[in-house]
């Protein structure tokens, strides 16, 4: 989910309260000991939101999707799928049907343009994102309905990605998107999970390849689309799982 940007002046009204506080704490003559009692609470709350933030990551879904969500997924496609070109207001359809149409906002990208396609039979969306004259697509592939994602699929060529000389980074966990990449097509990189294909295709430099595929692989890595394959599993066991996660979710090439 998109994250709203903070006020240009909050890192300075931080600082600016924080240092008003400790002045009027040493003032009082019990400044250090504040502080440390400040700086203490501040580790504990830093604490609680790793610790919260493991917990959900810990519940992460590790099934394949339910048939009422794949129908859902699917349905909100075949609403648009005879469109072929999509406005903004239809990205964010499909999103509300499940996809995730990813815009790399945070990368500084911006989407140019968003279409639907199918890969050898599979829905997809296909997403061109420009930033300061680089543009990139990603194409976003769906399993077809009943179907469990046995392949992964070149979403340029239809063909499966070993035929393609593509081959899968080593030391993927099982949590993590599985990235494959060609050496000699140092533009394109595919990352395969269990519900979903992105197939990357620019000109832009190496580095940001990489950064998009590290970017890929953490959002997917953290999206929370079904239950969690053990419900009853303690807290602890999730807690543990999802710090595991927050070290090394992400993929890169």
């Amino acid at each position: 989910m998109k994250v709203p940007s903070p006020r240009e002046d909050l890192a300075s009204r931080i600082v600016a309260d924080s240092a008003a506080a400790v002045e009027h704490q040493t003032q009082a003559g019990r400044g250090r000991g504040r502080y440390a009692v400040a700086i203490g609470g501040i580790l504990t709350m830093v604490s609680g939101f790793v610790l919260a933030g493991a917990y959900v990551l810990g519940s992460l879904a590790e099934e394949p999707l339910s048939a009422p969500q794949q129908a859902h997924l699917l349905a909100g496609w075949n609403q648009l799928a005879e469109q072929r070109s999509l406005s903004n207001e239809e990205v964010e359809h499909l999103r509300a049907s499940g996809w995730s149409c990813p815009e790399l906002t945070e990368l500084g990208f911006t989407l140019a343009s968003a279409r639907t396609l199918q890969v050898a039979g599979h829905p997809a969306v296909a997403l061109e994102l420009t930033r300061n004259g680089e543009s990139i697509t990603v194409y976003e592939q769906r399993p077809r309905q009943g179907d469990a994602n046995p392949q992964v699929l070149h979403a340029v060529t239809g063909k499966p990605v070993a035929e393609e000389g593509f081959s899968a980074s080593s030391g993927a966990t099982e949590t993590a998107p599985l990235v494959w990449h060609d050496e000699s097509r140092p533009g394109e990189a595919v990352l395969s999970a269990r519900n979903v294909t992105y197939t990357l295709a620019t000109s832009v430099p190496e580095e940001t390849l990489s950064s998009v595929v590290g970017e890929l692989s953490l959002s997917e890595s953290a999206r929370l689309l079904v239950p969690a394959r053990d419900p009853d599993s303690g807290a602890v066991d999730r807690v543990l799982h999802g710090l595991a996660m927050l070290a090394g979710a992400g993929r890169s090439l």
